[in-house]
């Protein structure tokens, strides 16, 4: 939640707070509907907490730190005596126990600033994680009364990293997945608070040094974590950027690093002479140069190669100044849209065009090149070589042509995209850099698409989003005039199961989900905006996905959040600033028609 939500949230809630808060637990006998949950929360020597927040959270917020509606009675303080009273939740819940955030209280604070670990409390016990539950209390009409709830006092890890001043550093669980994020100092120190007892390891690194990490530490709130280390920084690369004609420097000029098959490593910018520096090289094949358009200069880089004897390496990178062209619009009207595409159709500019009507590419290689620009009504496209390195000036373009349509079919209600940008296969590295107009087909499946100017790299890509259709991209679609172009998608295949504890018949007790990974490369791969992700529903365990297409695939626990649509958001399996963490076994899919998984076993790990 926001902050502007969460402060308005607790205003609003102010009162309620005042009349829920420090209630001595009475008769419900006129309630109706769920009962009260009463306890008391008292520290490890015995000693009441007053002031700790109670929730119940029901299966979608058991993870949650943040506010509840700030007007329910599912929420309390604890008084002076360390007692609360709060509401059941009728769908079944945990009952969390938290230091609250002293800018807003109806909130827990983070583990790294609480006097206290968090405690949730279930049918299976009191534990320091939601992760280690594997039930859920029942709603009744009477009320429950759970007696002592004994808050822990948190642990931590402390040390010092050497060469490693204000780098960031994490704490890892044992499945290498990251259970908190941190900095060092200036003098490389660090400290990670308010951990639960386990154990962890430390990693830093890997960011201009070579990648480090600790060995396994166990702690307790009596026995911190003691980690001490240094960072390598590993081979030296160095040089100069300059112009190849003049041998003046290439200043302020964007240097890129690569592995030798051109995966991005890092960047940095030249100082005032030219130079660059790049650190953390491990023995092997790198490349070095200018990589982007942009700027005077033409992307140029050089090989590099890293031997095991190597501490520092040097490679000058000559730059040649390229050549530009410049238009300016006439006639147009609203927004105005551009690329200049190589001979080849691949667009190096989009959108560039100055508040004047103007626009200059500048950079530019011996070749021939398009210029196309669009606005509301017209379009208008020019050819040019360059033969050197001098000004262009292409004159006036009218955007006087008709604009282009494409009409077809695909599947009632899909969603339906035609661009210029390279976005095929839909798990490739994404490319928005070009023309692009999305509409929606009728329910028979027909769309239209206006608006489109004529190229050669065209993308057609069709989703059925709400409706159960598998996605599907066409690349390098030629459209020279108003055409038809069908993208027929086939019928989804559906995936279900029940996620459950291991040795039970428990289903998963919050909103973890299930995911579906495909083989690279493949034109039928879901969109990026959409997962093949499903998360579980309510605490059923329960989980559906749909839209996919046949063939190979890996199914397992999905591990990574998204919010670009809610009902993709899932859960993460762990909590923040603990060590355990839940695991369910990788499965080899061959989807021809739908899919039942039955249940699938969830292993908690990382406990003692």
């Amino acid at each position: 939640m926001s902050v502007p939500r969460l402060l308005a949230a607790l205003t609003a809630g102010l009162t309620t707070l005042g009349a829920v808060a420090h209630v001595a637990p009475t008769a419900a006998a006129a309630d109706t509907g769920p009962g009260w949950v009463t306890g008391v929360v008292v520290d490890t020597s015995g000693n009441p907490v007053e002031g700790a927040l109670v929730n119940v959270l029901p299966p979608r917020r058991i993870p949650d730190l943040e506010l509840l509606d700030s007007t329910t009675d599912r929420r309390a303080h604890t008084d002076a005596d360390g007692r609360f009273r709060v509401r059941q939740d009728s769908r079944g819940f945990l009952i969390q126990v938290c230091d609250d955030h002293s800018d807003a209280p109806t909130s827990c604070t983070l583990p790294s600033d609480a006097a206290h670990l968090m405690r949730y409390v279930g049918p299976d016990g009191q534990f320091d994680s939601w992760v280690l539950h594997t039930d859920l209390y029942d709603a009744t009409a009477t009320d429950l009364e759970v007696g002592t709830v004994e808050v822990q006092d948190p642990a931590r890890i402390e040390g010092t990293l050497e060469g490693a001043a204000f780098e960031r550093i994490q704490l890892m669980r044992l499945n290498d997945t990251v259970a908190w994020n941190g900095q060092t100092d200036q003098h490389g120190a660090f400290a990670f608070e308010g951990l639960v007892p386990g154990a962890y390891y430390v990693k830093a690194g890997g960011f201009g040094s070579l990648p480090w990490r600790s060995e396994e530490v166990t702690i307790d709130a009596d026995h911190p974590g003691l980690v001490h280390g240094s960072l390598d920084h590993g081979v030296t690369l160095t040089g100069r950027a300059f112009r190849e004609a003049t041998g003046t420097p290439a200043r302020r000029t964007e240097i890129f690093l690569t592995h030798g098959d051109g995966e991005l490593i890092a960047s940095l910018f030249t100082n005032r002479r030219g130079r660059y520096r790049f650190t953390g090289l491990t023995p092997g094949d790198y490349r070095v140069g200018k990589l982007r358009e942009g700027g005077a200069l033409i992307p140029h880089r050089e090989r590099v190669t890293v031997a095991e004897e190597d501490q520092k390496v040097t490679v000058p990178v000559p730059l040649v100044r390229g050549a530009s062209a410049t238009f300016r619009l006439r006639g147009t009207e609203g927004r105005v849209d551009s690329e200049l595409r190589t001979r080849s159709g691949k667009v190096l500019y989009p959108n560039i065009l100055r508040k004047d009507g103007t626009a200059t590419y500048p950079g530019l290689r011996r070749g021939t090149y398009t210029l196309v620009a669009k606005d509301g009504n017209g379009y208008g496209l020019t050819t040019f070589r360059v033969r050197g390195a001098r000004a262009y000036d292409l004159g006036r373009l009218r955007l006087d042509k008709p604009l282009l349509t494409l009409r077809g079919r695909a599947a009632p209600y899909a969603t339906v995209q035609a661009n210029t940008s390279e976005i095929c296969p839909p798990d490739a590295p994404q490319k928005w850099n070009g023309f692009q107009e999305v509409e929606a087909a009728d329910a028979n499946g027909r769309y239209v698409i206006r608006g489109l100017v004529p190229g050669d790299k065209w993308t057609v890509a069709a989703h059925g989003y709400r409706q159960n259709f598998a996605p599907i991209c066409h690349d390098n679609v030629k459209i020279h005039a108003s055409r038809r172009y069908d993208i027929p998608l086939a019928v989804g295949r559906i995936l279900t199961g029940r996620l459950v504890y291991a040795g039970t018949d428990r289903p998963a007790i919050t909103n973890i989900g299930y995911q579906v990974t495909y083989p690279a490369g493949l034109a039928t791969n879901p969109n990026p905006e959409r997962p093949a992700r499903s998360r579980i529903r309510g605490s059923s365990g329960e989980f559906t996905i749909t839209q996919l297409s046949t063939g190979t695939a890996t199914g397992g626990l999905a591990s990574t959040p998204l919010d670009i649509l809610p009902e993709l958001w899932v859960h993460m399996p762990y909590q923040p600033g603990t060590p355990f963490w839940l695991e369910a076994p990788q499965q080899d899919l061959t989807i021809e028609g739908d899919v039942d998984l039955g249940d699938i076993e969830l292993s908690v790990h990382g406990a003692a």
